[in-house]
């Protein structure tokens, strides 16, 4: 006696029916990035305070990077961050550090499980303060700690802080310091 399971034998004529069938996600699984991928990221505030009594101006602020993996694990970034104020009835721009200018940013960045759905990285920032600039700013270094996390096949969402320093002195010979924070989403190319 041959004990034959149910479902093993198709009638003849008759194709088994297919239940492996391909979805987006298992061509394109969700991870961060991997040799060769390419990330833009955009991220973004607007804040208002308003008064009776004054007219205050309401500030944005607007960060674009590109980041590409040149290994599994290593990725170099570029971007422009933005920041302003609009509605001030004030026409004399301030210069020089912590003015609303437009920065642009350089870095490296090093993933620690970048083929996976979450992963933490770590990295150095160059920034260079590109409009309303004092004579002696040389930009500032910055070190990076962030945490991006893959939403889909090609999106993910991330939070980045920094804490770092100015290449040039105060105006009392003091080293300045710089912190930046930032959540944004990224595509993936």
């Amino acid at each position: 006696m041959v004990l034959i399971p149910i479902g093993a034998v198709a009638q003849q004529g008759q194709a088994a029916p297919q239940s492996n069938q391909i979805t987006s996600e298992d061509l394109e699984p969700r991870t961060i990035g991997s040799s060769g991928t390419t990330l833009v990221g955009i991220a973004g505030y607007v804040d208002k305070f308003s008064s009776s009594e004054d007219a205050l101006p309401g500030n944005y602020t607007v960060h674009v990077d590109v980041t590409h993996f040149l290994t599994d694990r290593l990725a170099v970034r570029g971007g422009l961050v933005g920041t302003g104020s609009f509605g001030d009835d004030d026409s004399d721009q301030p210069t020089g550090i912590g003015a609303p200018a437009l920065h642009g940013t350089a870095g490296a960045q090093f993933y620690f499980t970048p083929q996976s759905m979450l992963s933490l990285y770590s990295g150095i920032d160059y920034w260079a303060q590109l409009t309303q600039r004092a004579d002696s700013d040389a930009g500032s270094l910055i070190g990076t700690l962030g945490v991006q996390g893959a939403m889909s096949s090609r999106a993910s969402i991330f939070l980045e802080g920094g804490y770092g320093f100015g290449l040039s002195k105060g105006e009392e010979d003091e080293t300045l310091r710089r912190f930046v924070a930032r959540v944004g989403v990224r595509l993936k190319f």
